[in-house]
């Protein structure tokens, strides 16, 4: 049975086909088939690239290994020159704060508070602001509020400013004339108002029209 397989063997085509199996047609005395000659890639031919890639791959799988050693030697230089250097620092004697006796000084040469002349420091607390010209203010203000609809003949809308004068006071307000919507579109009055010291009006006039949207009037 062993030599039919060796015939067998010997009798087939040992030329190698496109998918790299060997053709299974009988051989002739060449050991090659009708379809193959020598010119095509035999059984052995396949079996000496594999051992030369083989060999090939040798030598890579050397390299790398050869690196990664390399790599591990050089992590493990690197982590004892850091413990040595860690060891080193850890030996070194401490150093003196050379500030700690300044800051000594500085707190024995304090100022004594009881040497202080606290006479030139007294600050004046009471307030600068007349209080009784605040109140004259409020009270004119309030009048304005209360009588400018009432004596300007439309709606009042704001006061915007009270100003003391030689005969009393003077307060400038702002009425709708004629209102809009939207509200932006309003027109308003802008009228003076004289009062006297005691909070009498004495008269008013307008100073301006303009709406109330419109601020470029002012800028």
């Amino acid at each position: 049975m062993a030599n039919a397989e060796t015939a067998n063997a010997t009798t087939q085509c040992k030329a190698l086909t496109a998918d790299g199996e060997r053709c299974s047609r009988p051989a002739q005395d060449d050991g090659f088939c009708f379809q193959h000659d020598e010119s095509d890639p035999t059984v052995s031919e396949a079996d000496d690239a594999a051992e030369e890639q083989d060999a090939d791959q040798e030598p890579a799988q050397d390299q790398d290994q050869e690196q990664a050693q390399d790599q591990q030697k050089e992590s493990q230089e690197e982590n004892q020159a850091q413990e040595q250097e860690q060891g080193h620092e850890q030996e070194q004697p401490h150093q003196t704060d050379t500030s700690q006796p300044t800051s000594e000084m500085a707190s024995d040469e304090t100022t004594d508070p009881d040497a202080v002349d606290t006479d030139e420091l007294d600050i004046d607390t009471e307030s600068d602001v007349d209080t009784d010209q605040i109140e004259g203010i409020l009270a004119i203000r309030r009048t304005v509020v209360s009588t400018a609809g009432e004596l300007i003949g439309h709606e009042f809308d704001g006061v915007s400013e009270i100003s003391p004068t030689d005969e009393g006071w003077c307060a400038v307000v702002e009425v709708v004339e004629r209102s809009a919507v939207p509200d932006t579109q309003d027109v308003l009055g802008r009228y003076e108002i004289d009062l006297n010291t005691d909070g009498v009006v004495q008269g008013y006039r307008r100073l301006d029209r303009y709406r109330r949207g419109d601020t470029t009037v002012f800028e």
